[in-house]
């Protein structure tokens, strides 16, 4: 849709009603659906996906260093170790090897993720069982809580994150201090503190830095599934004007220009479509008037009327301001009656929908202006009332106005008559090759007189 510079402010307020508020509303739908839960884990964007995969891949590598510190540790530790502890790298192996096998297919397990747990928490806690805590009260295990640092990072809650940063730590000094009770092995304090404050300083900046990076990429994603959407609704938008244009036109030149075939021949059975039809009019009319309230609509509401009427139509539309501004603009709280309004915004869309479907062009023009004056040909006696006036032109093919027959049904029932009816007028303006011009007013007077 493109709006043009708007001043006037009827027509000011017909473009923001024609806004895409929808946009915002499937907006909201497609952001909404991103908290939708599978399991236990949130469903993830493009973007949160990729950060994922990659950080299966990242944390399998720091598997492999922990590992190369671990046996350089082990090594150096004399009296060896349980076997059922040592079990714990080729543990670590296999679990870093389904890591990086994940995040090079592009997959996300949420099992397999928190495992992390189960490993570096085990490790602390049966430390104080093993042969090696005979030898030495601090575990060679002892970095193995910075594995299990990828878990906080798929938890919804980042306080998690911080939980576990102390909770690591703290697990190692309770190990190494009951390794040190039970065996009697010699402990260092200074040691054993400087090494839990390196693993939690280590846990909080691994943890902090997965939750920045997994935040940008979460805006990233939001920012794409707003363009997606705002995409997907034009698409849809076009493909409804598409569908109520060609509705329109069926219904035009096939349904009406029957009718009007049959009402033009002589006959009992021409006398009865022309009855039927009436009827049938007439039934619609009533059916809709039962269909809403019959409350007085302000010229506000009446605009909003008018925009969600020719919304099928707004990329061919150009809102531009009222150049008549003789009079004050009417307040926007000013009423007018209920089927006014209606046969108001009937008039409008008919006018645009004929000048898309006849006018050649590519554009219309539409403008929407308010008056608060006195009627003309009044005396000074008589008060100021409000009056609306909506101007569609165009530039295209036009027509010769002694060649139109406003008796026809569709000019007759869709704009004049039903305008009339309510005590407005609609001024159709055309000539070949110079444009259209329709005016629909109301209350009923001529808007150049005076």
């Amino acid at each position: 849709m493109h709006l043009s510079t708007v001043t006037g402010g009827a027509s000011k307020d017909l473009a923001q009603a024609l806004q895409p508020s929808r946009v915002n509303r499937l907006r909201a739908f497609s952001l909404k659906s991103l908290t939708l839960t599978s399991g236990q884990q949130p469903l993830m964007g493009p973007s949160s996906f990729g950060l994922y995969c990659t950080l299966e891949i990242v944390y399998s590598l720091i598997a492999v260093g922990l590992l190369l510190q671990s046996l350089a540790n082990i090594s150096e530790n004399r009296g060896g170790d349980s076997l059922w502890y040592l079990a714990i790298i080729p543990v670590i192996v296999t679990h870093a090897s389904l890591l990086m096998f994940n995040g090079v297919r592009k997959e996300v397990s949420a099992r397999t993720v928190n495992f992390m747990l189960v490993i570096a928490y085990g490790t602390y806690i049966v430390w104080p069982l093993s042969i090696g805590a005979q030898h030495s009260a601090i575990p060679w295990s002892w970095l193995f809580g910075i594995y299990a640092m990828l878990v906080p990072v798929f938890e919804e809650e980042s306080r998690d994150g911080i939980t576990h940063s102390i909770a690591l730590p703290a697990l190692l000094i309770i190990s190494s201090v009951a390794s040190h009770l039970l065996t009697g092995v010699p402990l260092n304090p200074t040691e054993l503190m400087i090494r839990a404050c390196y693993l939690c300083f280590t846990c909080v900046l691994l943890a902090g830095l997965a939750r920045f990076a997994l935040k940008a990429v979460r805006e990233s994603d939001r920012t794409y599934y707003e363009t997606l959407s705002a995409q997907l609704l034009l698409n849809r938008s076009r493909d409804y004007s598409q569908e109520l244009q060609n509705f329109d036109k069926l219904v035009h030149d096939n349904v009406m220009a029957a009718l009007l075939d049959a009402s033009r021949n002589p006959g009992e059975l021409p006398q009865r479509t022309r009855l039927l039809a009436r009827r049938a009019i007439d039934v619609l009319e009533e059916e809709s008037l039962k269909s809403q309230p019959q409350r007085p609509i302000t010229f506000q509401a009446l605009t909003e009327q008018i925009a969600e009427g020719v919304e099928p139509w707004n990329q061919r539309l150009r809102f531009i301001s009222d150049s008549m501004e003789k009079y004050p603009l009417a307040s926007p709280d000013s009423t007018l009656p209920y089927t006014a309004a209606r046969a108001f915004t009937h008039a409008v869309t008919e006018a645009v929908s004929n000048s898309a479907r006849h006018s050649g062009t590519r554009t219309t023009q539409i403008s929407i202006r308010t008056e608060l004056r006195r009627p003309y040909n009044s005396t000074r006696s008589d008060e100021e009332r409000p009056y609306v006036l909506c101007t569609i032109s165009d530039r295209g093919q036009g027509f010769s106005m002694k060649d139109i027959d406003f008796r026809r049904l569709g000019v007759r029932v869709s704009m004049i008559r039903s305008m009339e009816e309510v005590g407005g007028k609609v001024t159709i303006t055309s000539a070949p090759e110079k444009g259209t011009t329709v005016i629909v007013q109301w209350p009923h007077e001529d808007p150049d007189a005076g």
